[in-house]
This record gives C-alpha cells, structure tokens and sequence, in this order.
C-alpha cells in the first residue's frame, strides 16, 4: 500500500461562545523526554537573549545528563563501581555522579568507558544506534500509543468496533501499533501527549479529501470542538468523521466535505438522552491510492 500525506483544510477562526475562549492556536512545546538536544536545538534558534539561551541549554542538559547516567548505569550492570573506576583512572564518585546525571565524562573517559562496557561512545551518548531497543523494538497492543526511542507507536484501531460509549477503549480492537517519528508527532503536530487512535476511513463523507480505506490520526484530548475541523463523534451509537463549526447560540453546525450528505446542528439544549460526544480531533490522514 502507497501512502500519501494529506494536508486537510486549514480550520477556520472559532466563534468566542458564552465567554468560552477559542483554542489556542500556538503549538504545545515539544517533549523532550526522550530528545533532549533535538529539543534545546529547535528552543535555541527561537531563544531572544542570552538568558534565555541560557535557560533552554541548562534544561536540556540536565535532562541528557540523566539519561546518560542511566545508559552507564545499565552498562554497567553487576560490575563494582570501584573496578570501573580503577579502570578509567579516577574516584569512585566521579563513576557514581556520572550515573546520577550530575557530570558527564571527557572524551577520553568516555572512550574508556565505553570499551569497559563492551559497547560504543555512540550507544551511551544515545546517538545512533544507542538502544537495543531501537533495532528490535517489540511494542504489545494497547490503547495508548507507546514511545520507543525516536519512534511512537500509535494503536490502529478496527473502526467497526468503535461504538456504544467505549470509542478506543477496547485493546482486544487493535489491529497494529503504527509507527510514528516522535519528532513529527511532538514538534510538527504539538502533541505532548499519547492519547491518540488511528483508524480507517469508511463511507463516502468526506469524499474528495478522504476516501474509504484511507488511514487518519487523531488526538483524543482535544474534544472540546472549539478549533474549527474534522473531528470524531459518536451519534446515536455510531462513530462519524466530521467538519464541526460552532455557531451562535450554542449550536454545533456537522457537516461533511461530501455535498451529497447533508449538515445537521446539534443544539446546546438537546435532551439529556440524546446520545453525541466528540471523541477527538483528526490531525494526520494517508490517502491509499488503489
């Protein structure tokens, strides 16, 4: 299967409802968890000052340290700190602060260190090929999208299944863990979070954009509708893909893309009984080309 990215139309401005605020627009900074000098890079060209330079680079670095020492930690594994130590020509402390995330190592050190623990300055420094986990990376079904190093596996879910008040709630649904590049899904979509589904495009609604079979992503936090776009909702037991818009009077405008479908309004004062929820927001598509 060829998969092509799709850009959806760029949402409208949100109306400002009963005093409810438009969501805003800005870009959730990007997590650093597990990239800390992508991180202080992409920080650092937008930095104003000195100071504020400054700031991003000592955040950055502590976090690097940290993970540096725990590399060394599991490297070392059952060895005596003091042999290791002995070994690389200095104190104890100086190995026990390092893996504490509180120093890192010269050059030479780091060299020593590494042919001590059988791997390379690459591998601890977590560069390319740092982590087993990297090569052979075996990710269990679930719910949430899990993060492997660079890379974040995302559940696709079987869409038939998504109905009844339990939308993606279900691991025994999941068809796959599709992987993502932590960088697209954190820096260029924002998303600091995993709570996010795949799935796929079923009917003809949002023909000519979408088409059955095509794969969308979605954040499942953002269900508050208040930026203008394609969005999940559940009606009456079914789940739907969406434009919502909203309009005065607390009226929630649903429409399709395909003009054969008509739009309908939800009401702010429809009966408790009825039975609509926004599950989240579609924010990447792959078209299938047949």
């Amino acid at each position: 299967m060829n998969t092509k990215e799709a850009t959806l139309p760029a949402p409208g401005n949100s109306d400002n409802i009963q005093g409810v605020q438009p969501y805003p627009f800005e870009r959730t900074p990007p997590v650093m968890a597990q990239e800390p000098v992508a991180w202080y890079l992409h920080h650092a060209a937008a930095a104003e000052d000195k100071a504020g330079l400054k700031t991003v680079r000592t955040e950055a670095r502590t976090v690097f340290m940290r993970q540096f020492g725990q590399r060394c930690k599991a490297a070392r594994g059952a060895r005596e700190i003091n042999d290791v130590a002995a070994t690389v020509g200095v104190h104890r402390n100086t190995i026990w602060n390092m893996e504490r995330g509180d120093s890192l190592p010269d050059a030479f050190e780091l060299e020593v260190l590494a042919k001590e623990y059988n791997t390379t300055p690459a591998r601890l420094l977590g560069g390319e090929g740092g982590d087993a986990s990297r090569e052979h990376a075996t990710v269990p079904f679930g719910v949430r999208a899990v993060q492997v190093a660079e890379l974040i596996y995302v559940p696709l879910f079987d869409p038939r299944e998504q109905a009844d008040g339990v939308a993606f709630n279900d691991a025994g649904s999941v068809l796959a863990m599709r992987p993502f590049d932590a960088q697209f899904i954190r820096y260029d979509l924002g998303i600091a979070h995993d709570d996010l589904a795949m799935f796929s495009v079923v009917g003809a609604s949002m023909e000519p954009w979408l088409h059955a079979k095509d794969a969308v992503l979605a954040d499942l936090r953002d269900r508050d509708a208040l930026t203008e776009g394609v969005h999940l909702i559940r009606l009456d037991g079914a789940l739907l893909m969406k434009k919502l818009q909203r309009l005065p009077g607390k009226i929630l405008r649903v429409s399709s893309y395909n003009p054969a479908y008509e739009p309908f309004d939800i009401q702010g004062h429809e009966s408790a009984d009825r039975d609509f929820a926004v599950l989240g927001r579609v924010r990447w598509a792959g078209v299938t080309f047949n």
